[in-house]
């Protein structure tokens, strides 16, 4: 993934691998090996410091029940970046088949924003919001786009939160086949700037090396057209501007 990052051109990638607590009842989903994930990273990070900044990240996948265990793991560890995300609603997997059997669009979508409001209050530090809008990558819905106008008060809340506590939102662009280009929605980007929102990271959720960087330059000069200046990048939990 460094290498691939350098490759294309890139100052600065964040390495954010997944901690799921959230799925310990999950056996096919394997557990991060906490301790070596953070030792090889900061090897790394200091292996190739003359060529790319290296930010030693993780992200969490919250859920009330372990969000204390997240809080005492990782408090012994130094970490530039923390993603907060929410994969699971009530327990269940939204990636899962049959998940949204029986689930209204209105019903699935105001629980899974529930659970990201209750996610703001996680007692871990994190520094962004993940992928809001991840209920969408496999809503079988005819038109899966979830509306400011059906769900705008809950997203109020979400974006009014995420100002007034100093944390960015994540603009991820790993959409799936959904008729958008990003997560959250140029509509609820939009919205995040009229409330005073500034602060976003740029994650292409990419899992593999050829995606890392995946539309950038687009997403970049769309989020310009809102407004944005700057994306904002994390070493030891601190934002640093980078202007766009």
């Amino acid at each position: 993934m460094i290498e691939g990052a350098i490759a294309k051109g890139l100052q600065y990638v964040a390495l954010t691998d997944h901690y799921d607590l959230d799925m310990l009842s999950f056996p096919q989903v394997p557990q991060i090996d906490l301790p070596r994930h953070f030792e090889e990273l900061a090897i790394l990070k200091e292996q190739y410091r003359d060529k790319i900044q290296v930010g030693i990240g993780i992200e969490c996948g919250w859920a009330k029940d372990v969000q204390d265990d997240y809080a005492r793991n990782l408090a012994p560890y130094e970490i530039d970046m923390t993603i907060n995300s929410v994969h699971l609603i009530d327990g269940k997997d939204c990636y899962a088949e049959g998940y949204y059997d029986e689930l209204s669009l209105q019903k699935c979508y105001d629980d899974y924003l529930d659970s990201v409001i209750a996610s703001l209050d996680a007692p871990y530090h994190y520094d962004s919001i993940g992928h809001l809008g991840y209920i969408m990558r496999k809503a079988p819905y005819p038109d899966p786009i979830m509306q400011y106008g059906i769900f705008g008060d809950k997203l109020d809340l979400i974006l009014r939160t995420i100002i007034d506590k100093g944390v960015s939102l994540e603009v991820n662009t790993h959409t799936k086949s959904l008729p958008i280009r990003c997560l959250p929605t140029i509509e609820i980007l939009t919205r995040y700037r009229e409330l005073g929102g500034e602060l976003l990271t740029f994650g292409s959720d990419a899992h593999q090396p050829t995606r890392l960087a995946d539309k950038y330059n687009e997403t970049v000069q769309r989020l310009q057209s809102l407004g944005y200046r700057y994306i904002f990048k994390y070493l030891s939990h601190e934002p640093i501007a980078h202007k766009i």
